[in-house]
């Protein structure tokens, strides 16, 4: 009781009534803790509580968020910056455009790109042709790109020399040039269509043995990098590659040929013009194609041309195995006897001088090399050559074919090792 009247009797400094104190109120204020501020914690109460259940809920949203961003917009692959042409064809859709862009892996879900393009009303502002894209962006920063009008109507493609046709229809298809190579290959073979445009492809007719070849055009088509329009249709293609053809042989057979000093086994000088070739341009252009399947440098090209030409001036049979594997597909360096014993108009096995067409699409290098062979290899007899190591591009050359036998028997294990390992893959 004196605790009850003491504090009644003393005057609150902060106003407020002594009636208020006593040892209930007292025991209440030490419970929060804040003694005579209990005032103050009633006004902070209600703003922490809604302080943390803002917290609370914003932590649910951005976990939500990161669900729906790891699901929908995230780039597919963080990882892949390898920049890709998307080509959009004309006419082409908004769903479309997703499932392609879908199909290709550059988003993760087609239907949030079409809601985000119709909700923020950009399909007008996507236009056909070809955008630069890669994996690592996200569905927005592709949207950006779509949008942006920067897309080219041309995309770069390079023909490699030794490519055959097949070889160029492959990787048109997977340039996406192409929609498939079944329309390209089948123009491959149409020479009527072209031959009043292009002269290579005239002469081709003249020799009258298209019929007996695996393409018509195969031989024509020079290697390069070109710069085409996305929408190109397959005989548009083929004409591109055609002219240019065209551009190159003249270069070829148009130039006049220089004097060579080369020397006999004697050390003796010859000079005299370069080699004159009895070879038609369109023979010229299938002895180019062996050229350039059996060498890899310029070097090689002429002296692998010269065997070739000492070859059919003695009238000796080519025995070429770029020759057998062509017609058969094979990819190895070491035929088997029954591959070798094949009759077609390709195998210079069986086959008097060279084959009914060309093998491979050559460079002009290979071209130059068929026309102007190496004269030292021609004055000196060189009648034989083989591989050394694969891995390196050697080639061996011979005079006799006992010198070749050896070679072979030498280099053998080599080319076997070769094929075994490219195999294995």
């Amino acid at each position: 009781m004196a605790r009850d009247r003491l504090y009644s009797s003393r005057r609150p400094k902060n106003g407020v009534s002594a009636s208020t104190y006593n040892q209930k109120s007292l025991h209440r204020d030490r419970e929060y803790g804040f003694y005579w501020y209990s005032w103050l914690w009633h006004l902070l109460r209600p703003v922490l509580v809604f302080l943390c259940s803002v917290i609370v809920v914003l932590g649910i949203v951005a976990s939500g968020w990161q669900l729906m961003y790891s699901q929908f917009f995230m780039p597919v692959n963080p990882q892949d910056t390898v920049v890709r042409e998307f080509v959009i064809e004309k006419g082409s859709s908004i769903t479309t455009i997703g499932n392609n862009l879908f199909k290709n892996k550059l988003i993760r879900n087609k239907g949030i790109f079409k809601y985000i393009i119709q909700f923020q009303g950009l399909t007008a502002k996507i236009q056909y042709g070809s955008y630069p894209i890669s994996a690592s962006m996200d569905v927005n920063q592709i949207i950006s790109v779509l949008t942006s009008g920067t897309a080219t109507t041309e995309r770069t493609i390079t023909i490699i020399p030794g490519w055959t046709v097949e070889d160029i229809a492959n990787y048109l298809v997977k340039q996406g040039a192409l929609k498939d190579s079944k329309e390209f290959l089948s123009l491959c073979n149409n020479a009527d269509l072209f031959k009043d445009d292009f002269r290579e492809v005239q002469d081709a007719v003249n020799s009258g043995t298209l019929s007996q070849r695996k393409y018509a055009l195969e031989g024509y088509l020079a290697p390069d990098t070109y710069r085409v329009y996305s929408n190109s249709t397959a005989e548009s293609l083929l004409r591109t590659l055609l002219k240019q053809t065209e551009a190159v042989t003249d270069g070829v057979f148009n130039t006049e040929p220089a004097t060579e000093t080369v020397y006999d086994e004697e050390g003796n000088v010859i000079d005299q013009v370069l080699y004159e070739s009895k070879l038609t341009h369109d023979q010229t252009i299938i002895l180019a194609s062996l050229i350039e399947k059996e060498a890899s440098t310029k070097e090689d090209y002429a002296r692998v041309s010269a065997v070739f030409h000492n070859r059919l001036d003695q009238g000796m049979r080519l025995d070429s195995d770029v020759t057998v594997a062509y017609p058969l597909g094979v990819k190895r360096l070491l035929l088997t006897a029954d591959e070798i014993a094949t009759v077609n108009g390709y195998n210079t096995y069986n086959r008097d001088g060279l084959p009914v067409g060309a093998i491979c699409n050559p460079s002009k290098a290979a071209l130059s090399a068929a026309l102007y062979p190496d004269m030292e290899y021609i004055a000196e007899g060189y009648l034989y050559f083989c591989a050394g190591d694969p891995s390196k591009g050697e080639i061996v050359y011979a005079k006799s074919k006992s010198e070749q036998q050896d070679n072979v028997l030498k280099y053998r294990p080599l080319w076997e090792a070769f094929d075994k390992k490219n195999a294995e893959g």
